[in-house]
């Protein structure tokens, strides 16, 4: 199975997954399985949280990946925009 940042050909993708700054890659587990919702939840409040939501709602909904994985991105977004 393909992971995300090989679906849609991530600029993470062939970098040291140590100094990624997408913690899914960082982890090696595509972004569907990745507890999107405690990264959010343990993140500082400021605006850099705020504006890391806004691009994960609405980026994700587009993305190649969520075609793919449409009932694990559709979770965790639900969990987003509940928040």
């Amino acid at each position: 199975m393909r992971r995300c940042w090989e679906v849609r050909n991530c600029s993470f993708h062939g970098t040291d997954h140590a100094q990624s700054g997408c913690p899914a890659y960082a982890q090696q587990v595509g972004c569907w399985e990745y507890d999107w919702g405690a990264f959010y939840r343990a993140m500082p409040d400021g605006p850099g949280k705020g504006e890391w939501r806004r691009v994960m709602l609405e980026r994700c909904p587009s993305c190649r990946v969520r075609a793919k994985h449409r009932r694990e991105v559709d979770a965790f977004l639900s969990e987003l925009r509940a928040r």
